[in-house]
């Protein structure tokens, strides 16, 4: 999981190989250690600098986890980061500040980590493609599951830029970086439509790259991917992410045809997919959502309406082995959680330790999305037998509601809200169906007035960019 030092190694082969060119002890004061030049690997890229791109590209997809996850979580309503060195995790990004700036958050802001994180990722990715379409180290399906590979990426992280960023669009083209002049002028803003248009692309290029290769990637594969590493498995993690980005732009045959392609069974495993790994080696990360259980410094509490609403018996929420527990003194006594006008009696016990794994997708979703997806075409029947596997999992009776689109649809949103529970899903399953005005708590709360937002503001860098180069 180590990019730098593992570009850094393959790079002492790409000096060695030119050493005659300097004296011994002459310094190119142009090298950057912790950066080296792509044009070490962008052209003629040896087979160890393609393993060295891929196990990089695997680690940076976790960068923007923990800020895209924790703001979502937080306007949602389902969790607060509840800092004690910092209180805008519960005022700002819970909308306090929406009336003065005319946004959402603050633009110069702390909370655009998620933004930079997944836009180096989505570059990176392009630089792993045009590296292997420039090396004859690797064959010509080689360089097939390459792209495929880093399109499936860039599909994943563009979405949830695009989800982040909502009306305001995302920047959907770059200059050539290989064209002397051109690094610093990306394309302008286009409109939450397209961006969506741009992942499906991102995946349907994907897929039809990963057709064209062969049955192996030239590079590692993480234990994360453990059942996806094929390219025929990994072929079916495009497809379950194809069938999200439908999901957003609300195509409903879309997500049935891609969910055909993916690792959805609705009679196996609701727990399979692949997973971000993490640890404590050097140079790597560890998952910055554990916190130790009852703490006081900073822990994930949780929203106390999540609580109140959920179904008693249901194995997500109430207890051994659930994603909440109640806070505890010493003890053993309730301590209640205050982040500032908010009292959570339950915190999030979703991680046991600061290296455990965190779902990218599962058959647990593939099974609401389908099920989603067949009550919007009126299939209830269908849509109903995937309802009741979600609920016989969690421990509760099948679906005994209306058997009609509008019921159906609410109830997957139920599920929705527990089963994929502090994932980042609940602030957008509400946008795309125009509920943001029920999330709660919102209004005015004691002096202060709180608003669920549409979007993340564009961050300022962004819009100070455009300013100097309309």
């Amino acid at each position: 999981m180590k990019l730098i030092k593992q570009l850094l190694v393959a790079g002492l082969f790409v000096a060695a190989a030119s050493s005659c060119k300097k004296e011994l002890f002459e310094v190119d004061y142009n090298l950057d250690p912790n950066a080296p030049p792509s044009d070490l690997y962008l052209n003629n890229a040896t087979a160890q600098q393609i393993n060295a791109l891929g196990v990089g590209l695997q680690s940076v997809m976790r960068a923007g986890f923990v800020d895209f996850t924790r703001n979502a979580a937080a306007v949602g309503r389902e969790v607060i980061f509840s800092a004690s060195t910092d209180n805008r995790y519960f005022t700002e990004l819970l909308g306090t500040n929406t009336a003065a700036l005319g946004g959402a958050n603050d633009p110069t802001g702390i909370f655009n980590g998620y933004y930079s994180s997944y836009s180096q990722t989505r570059r990176r990715a392009e630089q792993f493609i045009t590296a292997a379409k420039n090396t004859n180290s690797i064959t010509a399906a080689q360089k097939s599951s390459v792209e495929g590979f880093a399109k499936t990426v860039q599909a994943f992280v563009t979405l949830n830029l695009a989800l982040m960023q909502g009306k305001n669009g995302i920047r959907e083209t770059f200059s050539d970086y290989l064209t002397p002049g051109d690094l610093l002028k990306p394309g302008k803003f286009g409109t939450y439509a397209t961006a969506l248009a741009l992942c499906k692309k991102y995946a349907d290029d994907g897929l039809t790259a990963l057709n064209a290769a062969g049955t192996t990637f030239p590079f590692t594969i993480n234990s994360g991917f453990a059942g996806f590493s094929s390219v025929a498995d990994f072929r079916k993690f495009n497809r379950a992410i194809a069938a999200r980005i439908a999901m957003h732009q609300a195509d409903w045959a879309g997500v049935l045809s891609a969910l055909n392609g993916s690792f959805l069974d609705l009679t196996g495993n609701l727990g399979v997919g692949p997973r971000l790994i993490f640890s404590t080696a050097p140079n790597d990360f560890t998952n910055g959502l554990f916190h130790v259980a009852n703490s006081s410094g900073a822990p994930y509490v949780v929203f106390n309406d999540v609580i109140a609403d959920a179904e008693a018996g249901d194995r997500r929420m109430f207890g051994a082995g659930a994603k909440v527990g109640q806070r505890l003194d010493a003890n053993g006594v309730p301590n209640p959680r205050q982040s500032g006008a908010f009292t959570s009696t339950h915190e999030v016990r979703m991680y046991a330790s600061n290296v455990a794994s965190a779902s990218i997708i599962r058959n647990e979703e593939l099974v609401l999305m389908y099920a989603e997806a067949q009550a919007q075409l009126n299939a209830t029947g269908l849509a109903k037998t995937a309802i009741d596997l979600v609920r016989a999992n969690a421990g509760l009776p099948a679906y005994s509601g209306a058997l009609t689109t509008a019921a159906l649809v609410d109830e997957v949103l139920k599920q929705r809200r527990y089963s994929l529970f502090n994932e980042g899903h609940r602030w957008f399953d509400m946008r795309r169906y125009n509920r943001l005005a029920s999330v709660r708590p919102s209004g005015l709360i004691g002096t202060i007035t709180f608003v669920v937002f549409e979007a993340m503001a564009r961050p300022d860098a962004e819009v100070q960019w455009d300013l100097l180069n309309p």
